[in-house]
């Protein structure tokens, strides 16, 4: 019987390699995060320097002879009035825009479609916005300072009110004629002498919209403040004595309601 072999141990298996391989495994990564890191910062350098090189500076009609120098200052004064450069449109939709008034200018402009008509109405909608915040329109600005500090109330029609007397009984309808009181003034203090009446008979449809509306408001014995807006005042064509656009203030008090069959 043969005696078995001896085996010999085991030799022990160094990690080194691996270590190695794994540095380098990671060493190369890096180096492409790294690598791809300065490609797209040197990109964004580009692109602002494109930006940057791009933009004009100084005057940028100066290279344009003198007598096309006011068609310039025109263009930037429409561009202005319009808002154009807060719309946030892109450099791309700017040259679009451009190019459609270069059409029309060349008599073959492009049509205004479904998509157009709603840009159209939401770019208008938009500017009407940022004007109204620049240039707030004063009657509006004085009708919210009144619901803010005088406590007046506010009808669907734009009439504000504030009754001072209650009054009692029915009130009056379009139909009727009512006996009535009223000082009128403008917001300023200045009264307006044409308008100032004392126990005067009229059909309640005959008088002012916003004097109509107030005194059908009021019972018999009432008295109020009226605040009526120039659409239900006079309108376009006031008298001489009320500014064109000014609301007015009419204070009332209401004697009698006679039935038409009175």
């Amino acid at each position: 019987m043969k005696r078995p072999k001896s085996v010999p141990p085991a030799r022990p298996v160094s990690k080194t390699p691996a270590l190695w391989r794994n540095l380098a495994i990671i060493f190369g990564l890096s180096t492409i995060a790294l690598a791809v890191l300065l490609v797209r910062v040197s990109n964004a350098f580009d692109q602002l320097a494109a930006t940057q090189k791009a933009r004009p500076t100084g005057d940028p009609a100066a290279s344009l002879p003198r007598e096309l120098r006011p068609y310039a200052a025109l263009g930037t004064h429409m561009a202005e009035n319009n808002r154009i450069a807060d719309l946030g449109w892109s450099a791309p939709q700017f040259d679009a825009f451009l190019d459609g008034m270069r059409s029309s200018y060349s008599g073959r402009g492009v049509p205004l479609d479904d998509d157009a008509r709603r840009l159209r109405d939401e770019t208008s909608a938009r500017v009407r916005k940022m004007l109204a915040q620049e240039n707030p329109d004063p009657v509006e600005t004085y009708f919210n300072t009144l619901r803010a500090t005088e406590g007046v109330t506010r009808t669907d029609s734009g009439l504000h009110y504030r009754i001072t007397e209650p009054g009692e009984g029915d009130l009056a309808r379009p139909e009727d004629t009512v006996v009535f009181t009223v000082t009128v003034r403008l917001p300023d203090g200045t009264f307006v002498p044409e308008m100032n009446l004392v126990r005067s008979r009229s059909a309640v449809r005959d008088l002012l919209p916003g004097l109509a509306e107030g005194i059908q408001l009021l019972p018999v014995g009432a008295k109020a403040l009226l605040y009526l807006p120039p659409k239900l005042a006079f309108g376009a064509h006031p008298p001489a004595s009320v500014p064109a656009g000014s609301p007015i203030i009419c204070f009332v008090e209401l004697h009698d309601i006679i039935p038409p069959e009175q």
